[in-house]
């Protein structure tokens, strides 16, 4: 069986005092229709969101096209982002916190045992841009993108969960390693998170 459909666009804005980001998303859901959502804001804090739910994945990516349109944002790529987000020390406000490695647990997943490495991989990659960021600790920015960060995480694993293509591979053990992993995350903030998430039923 095939994973779900998503499409994606995301865009910057750096002139003048300008420092903004667009992107916009549809995505298949289980019962074959689809979602599309919005979301901007300034780059480096958590942003605005907006969505929908349609009938098919092709309206949902229709809305998203029409808005990308509509916007006038430049598309930019993972990568691309990733790479305008690196200062040198001299450009940072702070000198940021030092990248830090978490060992991504056994999720014991079998044939999407790849697909959860990825998955902890990627979230792994954002944490340290975060924590390298020009952002001092005790900053709203900062403290949004971490607590953005977690939320994200917890919303992605339940859609792989949820997925025709994982969810009949991730167990109790998936699970629990996800916790195990999302606890490292949450430890590895550089700032106390007060706020609750929810992840595989159960609140941290």
């Amino acid at each position: 069986m095939s994973e779900n459909q998503r499409f994606t666009r995301y865009g910057e804005k750096k002139r003048g005092t300008q420092n903004k980001f667009y992107e916009v998303e549809a995505l298949e859901t289980e019962d074959g229709r689809a979602q599309w959502i919005f979301r901007w804001g300034r780059i480096g804090a958590a942003g605005q969101s907006k969505e929908g739910t349609v009938f098919s994945f092709s309206v949902a990516k229709q809305i998203c096209l029409a808005q990308w349109e509509k916007k006038g944002y430049t598309e930019v790529t993972a990568m691309q982002a990733l790479a305008s987000a690196v200062e040198t020390l001299e450009e940072r406000k702070t000198n940021g916190l030092s990248k830090v490695e978490i060992e991504i647990p056994n999720f014991h997943a079998g044939p999407s045992e790849k697909r959860c490495r990825q998955f902890c991989e990627k979230y792994l990659a954002k944490l340290n841009l975060i924590r390298g960021s020009r952002w001092d600790l005790g900053t709203t920015a900062y403290s949004n993108q971490i607590k953005a960060l977690l939320k994200q995480y917890c919303a992605e694993y339940k859609r792989i969960k949820g997925s025709k293509t994982h969810g009949d591979n991730l167990e109790v053990f998936a699970d629990t390693a996800a916790r195990i992993f999302f606890g490292a995350l949450k430890d590895d903030a550089g700032i106390c998170i007060y706020d609750h998430f929810s992840l595989v039923g159960n609140t941290y």
